[in-house]
């Protein structure tokens, strides 16, 4: 293999930027690049992560390895993009929630109901990637493969039965979307940093959380709540991506292993969030937790609070932006 050339990041010029995308290389012909990922080794996005990172070192032969700093040791999670952007990594784990206020289609898949089953995500994502990776590009980044989070629920420390039940409950939220729906719920939304949720409920700044049960596990939700009522209603998402300079100056035939790799992270990492759905749930109920599927009543409120954000969200939109709606509606 010829020796790498580095391109200049398109927003960090010259050395500064090579020193900060890269450790010292391994061998004269390896690339090691530096990774930000927001998640603990426990969590099925981690492993995911892990799973490509080894996938990309055998098809590269070792000519491209890729140090994972994860669970936010190196970047917080809503900092990612950025990180990416100026160097400080070359590739990051980025979770699109946190980008609502910038582009509503990194949303979009927050809106209750719009695709709340499997296959449904699937669509979504189908139907957004285009204008997901156009997006993605403009910043300098280039999109590798997405990753799903497992379907919602609402951790609570009381039974949620009926729809007023979400009357004063102060809510830990994660995105801007999860935000607008906690409201229209009735709840009082908290967003709170995934790292900081078990001290927001020991001093009362929440008292509930919509989320996976995937992350409270990590969070050890049993030790605050007692009560998770699951409502499945959308599949959130993470973009692993890598800075779009990085990527061109590597050999072709590297950027085709790191393709190849990513192609069968994404449906590896699906099948993996699906099978280990039902385990989790009774992971959470194993610790003393009640574990039930929402109630009519509350599905019917997630129902009409879905309609209006989608109401809400297409009339924001621009055309572009609309035609990700329209497209996943066609493949319906």
């Amino acid at each position: 293999m010829t020796a790498f050339s580095f391109r200049p990041a398109r927003h960090l010029g010259g050395l500064t930027a090579a020193l900060a995308l890269f450790a010292l290389p391994a061998a004269a012909n390896a690339v090691e690049l530096q990774m930000a990922s927001g998640y603990p080794d426990t969590n099925f996005l981690t492993q995911t992560v892990q799973a490509f990172i080894a996938d990309v070192e055998k098809r590269t032969d070792g000519d491209v390895t890729i140090t994972l700093h994860n669970n936010q040791t190196l970047v917080k999670l809503p900092d990612m993009i950025r990180a990416v952007q100026t160097g400080q990594v070359a590739m990051a784990d980025v979770r699109l929630g946190n980008y609502g206020n910038d582009d509503p289609v990194y949303v979009v898949d927050a809106i209750p109901n719009l695709a709340g089953d499997y296959d449904s995500a699937l669509e979504l994502w189908d139907a957004s990637r285009p204008y997901l990776t156009d997006s993605f590009a403009k910043r300098g980044l280039k999109v590798l493969f997405a990753m799903w989070n497992p379907p919602q629920g609402f951790f609570t420390e009381e039974p949620l039965e009926t729809a007023e039940d979400f009357d004063g409950l102060k809510m830990r939220i994660y995105s801007t979307g999860t935000s607008t729906m906690a409201g229209l719920l009735g709840a009082e939304p908290k967003e709170v940093p995934f790292s900081e949720v078990a001290q927001a409920f020991s001093t009362g700044l929440i008292n509930s959380m919509f989320t996976s049960p995937q992350t409270g596990i990590d969070t050890q939700a049993w030790d605050f709540t007692k009560d998770l009522t699951m409502v499945g209603a959308l599949f959130t998402k993470q973009l692993v991506s890598i800075n779009a300079d990085v990527f061109d100056g590597l050999p072709k035939e590297d950027q085709d292993a790191i393709l190849a790799a990513a192609a069968d992270a994404e449906k590896n990492g699906f099948a993996l969030m699906q099978s280990l759905a039902k385990d989790q749930l009774a992971l959470i109920a194993s610790k003393g937790m009640t574990v039930s599927d929402a109630d009519e009543a509350v599905m019917t409120k997630m129902s009409e609070v879905g309609a209006t954000m989608l109401d809400e969200w297409m009339k924001a939109a621009t055309p572009e932006q609309a035609k990700v709606i329209e497209d996943y509606k066609a493949m319906k």
